[in-house]
């Protein structure tokens, strides 16, 4: 699976949290083919919730040991709005990247931030509709 499709996975996943739809009784769901296993579990919803705590989307091609996960954190103000925050950190054991992806209510502003070794931000991608 090509980088292209993980990230789309990603955000299709991120946007069916962000518009509810998905079930308030959480949902567990995987798939596996072409030397790639995806793993989607979504913790319950309260009402309104937009951002599901502990909600987590995995990646992983069990031949390469390369993993992809994402976990939503909870939000965090931006710009004095209040953003969506997940967490992603790609790659294995030996050698890990670490991002954070922030989207705003209305989707129309999204935040990439990587960070290094260190944990220090080495690169902020902000986007606007």
């Amino acid at each position: 699976m090509s980088k292209k499709q993980v990230l789309l996975i990603l955000l299709l996943t991120a946007a069916l949290m962000a518009s509810g739809c998905m079930g308030e009784d959480g949902t567990k769901l995987s798939i596996s083919g072409n030397d790639t296993e995806i793993n989607i579990s979504l913790s319950e919803q309260a009402e309104g919730n937009r951002c599901p705590v502990g909600s987590q989307v995995q990646v992983k091609n069990p031949t390469t040991g390369r993993v992809l996960n994402m976990t939503i954190t909870g939000t965090e103000e931006f710009e004095n709005k209040t953003f969506c925050k997940a967490v992603i950190e790609s790659g294995s054991e030996e050698n890990t990247t670490r991002f954070e992806y922030m989207w705003s209510q209305d989707t129309n502003t999204t935040v990439w931030t990587k960070y290094d070794e260190d944990g220090k931000v080495s690169l902020r991608y902000v986007r606007r509709k």
